[in-house]
């Protein structure tokens, strides 16, 4: 299993030996690297570009977009991302990776909901996630929490 912090080539990171959070694949060669990493599902929550054509065929993928504006992000958002996230995580051996375009604010966000869901603290899984991952900054923190507040999870 992979250790906390580990890297996903260098474009995402290891934040629990099943759940990974970064930025967004280059090309093929981090496709490899991806599966390599034991991923099963991706979240993708870009609004600017969709993966699926190109991860769908290797991947569990969920395309779960949102412009990353700063603007509140509604649980409708999260719930979709902690829902496929959630159920991969039932199942033993599947790997979750939360990406948006750099790894910084909505794929560690995303993270974030699912860590929180799972029954992490704030404290914690925000810590957590900027251990593994420096340069995530999770800005949209606040929403995932309420979000998993009125979703039930907390």
């Amino acid at each position: 299993m992979p250790d906390h912090g580990a890297p996903i080539g260098t474009f995402g990171n290891f934040v629990t030996p099943r759940l990974s959070t970064g930025g967004a694949l280059g090309g093929p060669a981090d496709i490899e690297l991806l599966a390599a990493a034991g991923i099963t599902h991706v979240i993708d929550c870009r609004a600017e570009f969709d993966d699926g054509s190109l991860l769908a065929q290797r991947f569990h993928y969920l395309y779960d977009p949102t412009a990353d504006d700063g603007l509140t992000k509604p649980p409708v958002w999260f719930q979709t991302g902690i829902e496929f996230g959630l159920q991969a995580l039932s199942q033993p051996g599947n790997h979750v990776y939360a990406h948006c375009a750099a790894g910084v604010n909505r794929g560690p966000s995303m993270c974030y909901a699912i860590m929180r869901a799972l029954g992490w603290s704030a404290v914690d899984a925000a810590n957590s996630i900027k251990s593994a991952r420096p340069q995530a900054l999770i800005h949209y923190s606040a929403d995932a929490d309420a979000a998993v507040v009125s979703l039930g999870y907390a």
